[in-house]
């Protein structure tokens, strides 16, 4: 665990995504939980012994499977975007096993922890922000579309510390699982003229980030539209973007994720994509119709 601020911390040595924790004088704010049972459990008892008073809300950076699985060990309400919220109701009116095959493709010996889980509803939910006052401080939840549509950060002003959720991640594929990449842009360059300085940026994955690691994702992102806008202007199908997958492969870091499953997931960043390029011209012909 490291402490980045006063009364801030986090933690970047869980398997799968980054943790953080805002002491206030009521309680703690729990940003995000860790992907596996165990760790999770581990975190939630670590949390502890920061404070003598208990997790009083847990926030939801975004819908991935690897944050919202385990909220429940944390035992505290959800604050989540109102996508978010949308998908946690729907997973509870459904056993979530494609969330569980799709952590079993990525790391089939942890999943076996996560075999029997429930999902969590957010207690509160936003669209634009939401301002969280507790214990002498200051919380500003503000959305952010990246990877999904209900994407937010946690700014803390007083303490200069933004948690990007996965917005920015460090040493990795962005992976992208809406159609939104213009939006990812947008938030990218949100970001890079952040008026307020200096800030420290925590990452949803890897290492707190500096500036520079921005511009990796923009590229990624900016190269992928490029390819897929060129291939629709051909007259290509969408099942035919697999034929980039080798070219994006290589853009990032493998490390130790299974190539097959990060294969799958570049289709599915670009799929989205074409999406996303498909339904801009069918609204650009409605519009002059």
């Amino acid at each position: 665990m490291q402490q980045i601020a006063d009364n801030v911390y986090i933690e970047t040595a869980y398997e799968g995504v980054n943790v953080g924790a805002v002491i206030t004088g009521q309680g703690i704010i729990a940003i995000d939980a860790p992907t596996y049972p165990r760790q999770a459990r581990d975190w939630a008892m670590r949390l502890q012994t920061l404070s003598p008073r208990p997790v009083i809300f847990t926030v939801l950076t975004d819908y991935h499977s690897d944050r919202i699985l385990n909220a429940r060990w944390l035992n505290a309400p959800i604050i989540a975007h109102q996508v978010t919220a949308e998908k946690l109701d729907n997973y509870i009116k459904r056993y979530p096993a494609n969330l569980l095959e799709n952590m079993a493709a990525r790391n089939p010996y942890r999943s076996r922890e996560a075999s029997s889980v429930s999902i969590e509803k957010a207690a509160i939910h936003f669209t634009g922000s939401f301002h969280l006052h507790k214990g002498g401080v200051h919380c500003q939840l503000l959305a952010a579309p990246g990877p999904t549509s209900g994407n937010l950060w946690v700014y803390l002003p007083a303490k200069g510390v933004l948690f990007a959720g996965d917005t920015v991640t460090t040493g990795q594929h962005p992976m992208l699982l809406e159609p939104v990449s213009d939006r990812w842009l947008q938030t990218l360059q949100r970001l890079e003229s952040w008026p307020d300085a200096p800030l420290t940026v925590v990452t949803g994955r890897g290492m707190i980030q500096t500036e520079a690691d921005i511009v990796p994702i923009r590229a990624y992102l900016q190269h992928m539209q490029e390819r897929v806008r060129s291939h629709v202007a051909a007259g290509n199908g969408r099942e035919d973007t697999a034929v980039y997958i080798p070219e994006f492969l290589t853009m990032f870091p493998i490390n130790e994720l299974p190539l097959d499953w990060l294969r799958q997931q570049i289709k599915c960043s670009l799929d989205h994509i074409y999406d996303e390029i498909q339904l801009g011209q069918s609204n650009r012909k409605s519009n002059v119709m």
